[in-house]
């Protein structure tokens, strides 16, 4: 419970630091729609958490759902002439339908089978994007107005900083919501597949409807953070559905620390901030982020929370809020009558 009490109040502190962002960024030298990436990227690193850190299952091709997302959104304001909130609807939608297309055929595989299946689709998508010259502007991507809010009253125009708080309210019911996902017995079975997928068919699990659900839902989180993202650099090009992209989605989990609930938060926060700092200062800067990245994987092989959250657990592992899940599921199989039973 102690534990539970710091994670809580760690959070709060987050999201107050993540509010104070317009005035304090600033005085940094680092402008608001760099923080607001770091939100929406994290967004899409949390999608990846969710199959990756908690599920077990190499996501390698994320980026189609965060694309889908951006271009169901752009394509709805610049065809439909869709409003700010239906344009996130759409795009959010479009990423959902996506993983319905693509979801059985990720269940039937493993590993790093179901690694490069997805990175396969999300090549697919990507290639339609880049064909569809006159339909998505191909190469060159398609440029979009974001649209003015209007819910129940007149239309008002959304400048970066209104914009950045409707993206932080976003991102804080969502990680909210994951967080809720992972101490819940949807959470602990999908840990529990991590850990030996066998014996939870054992248990009488089916672990294909939970991996279809954790697919699902990631898909939506992806989309919601792509369609987003198209309106904040009102823009939308191929390349969000590219591999390479989805490669930066899977770096930014890997350096905060996969199977956590804010390491895809501080994996953003080292990329973007990283990535937008370095590259005003040398060309090089994907050789250093590159050595950063293994430096954190030498010193942190867990990631930075997830090897802080390692070594407490050690200290006190009784203040786990998942320490119940992870003991319920230990991988090590129990000797029943002289038998292995998994």
């Amino acid at each position: 419970m102690k534990r539970r009490r710091v994670m809580v109040l760690g959070s709060a502190i987050v999201v107050v630091l993540l509010a104070a962002a317009p005035v304090v960024a600033p005085r940094l030298g680092i402008d608001i729609t760099v923080i607001n990436e770091v939100l929406l990227d994290a967004l899409a690193a949390m999608s990846v958490n969710l199959l990756l850190g908690y599920t077990g299952l190499p996501a390698f091709g994320n980026a189609a759902f965060f694309g889908l997302g951006a271009y169901g959104a752009a394509l709805s304001i610049k065809y439909l002439d869709v409003g700010f909130v239906s344009a996130i609807a759409i795009g959010t939608a479009t990423a959902f339908v996506g993983g319905l297309l693509i979801g059985p055929f990720l269940l039937r595989r493993r590993g790093i089978y179901f690694g490069l299946l997805a990175i396969a689709f999300g090549q697919v998508f990507y290639f339609i994007a880049y064909r569809f010259t006159n339909f998505t502007g191909g190469e060159d991507g398609m440029s979009i107005s974001r649209p003015d809010f209007a819910l129940f009253g007149p239309p008002h125009a959304i400048n970066a900083t209104v914009y950045y708080y409707v993206c932080l309210v976003v991102f804080v019911a969502i990680v909210a919501a994951f967080w809720v996902i992972a101490v819940s017995p949807f959470g602990q079975t999908l840990m529990a597949i991590r850990q030996n997928e066998t014996r939870v068919r054992y248990l009488g699990l089916s672990s294909d409807r939970f991996i279809f659900v954790a697919l699902m839902t990631a898909a939506t989180a992806g989309g919601l953070g792509g369609s987003l993202y198209a309106m904040l650099i009102n823009f939308a090009y191929p390349l969000l559905l590219d591999w390479h992209e989805s490669g930066n989605f899977v770096l930014m989990t890997l350096l905060g620390g996969a199977g956590t609930v804010w390491g895809p938060l501080l994996g953003a926060v080292i990329y973007v901030v990283g990535k937008d700092v370095l590259s005003t200062i040398t060309q090089a800067w994907q050789l250093i982020i590159g050595g950063i990245f293994v430096i954190c994987v030498l010193a942190f092989p867990r990631g930075i929370l997830g090897s802080l959250s390692t070594l407490t657990q050690r200290r006190n592992p009784a203040d786990d809020p998942l320490a119940e899940a992870n003991a319920a599921f230990d991988p090590k199989p129990p000797i029943a009558e002289g038998r292995n039973v998994s």
